[in-house]
């Protein structure tokens, strides 16, 4: 009897001891794959599990789900911080190039040979590149204000008709000058959104000065309604916009231009975007043949 107990506790040692020593082999091999993990965190590398333990590759897998975790936000970060990197570049760009023609223009007016009449000149030069400047400042700080959870807005029934006819008037004169063609489309009955009407002006105004700054020669606009929508069409011809511009058109400083000599930030059509879906309306950009499209639709205030 005691022979017996003996062999059963000798296989019991037996087994425990092989359980430990694969065990340990299991946790050593999974410690040196998360050290080379660490390592090299952009290899994207899982554990692999060399066992048929239940528990232990039940262990691996959420070790690996958490790594997948981490992945992820270390992607999310690395973009994060390139895009800040980007927008620190094309901010100190915006700025500077105003700031540095001010600078050049008043070295001139102090220099003794400038006749006054020069002088007068480089004032005007430089009353328009502070106001450049001063654009981009308030673009900056609205935008910083708009993505917030406080920025106010106070909606209310606005006319549609009135609200389109009243921004397109205060740019008339500028296609004019331009010998930009317009054609206005608006359906005979008014139709009634809500919206703030000091922030619904503004989306107006940015959609009608980007299609007064990128028209080639015309410029469309469109107004009609569907029983649940007041639909509008904002178009222009523009012959160097891309299908691959479509994606980007509402990323922040993003104008089109990578010289960003046209006095942009590209900060308006950005703005434009986060005003009209904080008042639950729906803005989308498309290319139909020759013309660049943005279309934005509000339900009806009925």
């Amino acid at each position: 009897m005691t022979y017996i107990i003996c062999i059963v506790l000798l296989i019991l040692v037996i087994v425990f001891a092989l359980h430990y020593y694969f065990l340990k082999r299991e946790i050593s091999s999974a410690i040196k794959q998360m050290k080379e993990i660490r390592k090299y965190p952009q290899r994207n590398r899982q554990l692999k599990a060399v066992t048929t333990n239940f528990y232990m590759e039940e262990l691996l897998k959420q070790i690996n789900f958490t790594y997948d975790e981490r992945q992820k936000e270390r992607i999310i970060y690395q973009r994060r911080e390139s895009q800040i990197r980007r927008e620190i570049e094309n901010i100190s760009h915006d700025l500077r190039t105003p700031l540095a023609s001010i600078i050049g223009y008043v070295e001139l007016i102090q220099d003794q040979e400038t006749t006054e009449l020069e002088r007068q000149e480089y004032t005007g030069i430089i009353k328009e590149r502070a106001r450049i400047l001063q654009g981009f400042i308030q673009d900056f700080y609205e935008l910083s204000r708009i993505e917030g959870d406080d920025y106010p807005i106070l909606l209310d029934a606005l006319n549609v008709h009135s609200s389109l006819k009243e921004a397109f008037l205060a740019y008339y004169f500028e296609f004019e000058k331009r010998n930009i063609q317009v054609d206005i489309k608006m359906e005979e009955k008014s139709c009634y959104i809500i919206a703030d009407k000091i922030q619904f002006n503004r989306i107006l105004n940015n959609l009608i000065q980007n299609g007064l700054k990128y028209s080639d020669s015309t410029f469309l606009l469109k107004q009609y309604s569907t029983n649940e929508e007041c639909i509008m069409l904002f178009q222009n011809d523009h012959s160097k916009m891309t299908q691959q511009d479509l994606t980007y058109i509402f990323d922040r400083f993003y104008t089109g231009d990578m010289t960003r000599n046209n006095h942009s930030t590209g900060l308006g059509l950005t703005i434009t975007k986060l005003l009209v879906e904080k008042m639950n309306g729906r803005i989308e950009v498309r290319l139909e043949e020759d013309l660049f499209t943005i279309e934005i639709r509000w339900k009806i205030n009925t």
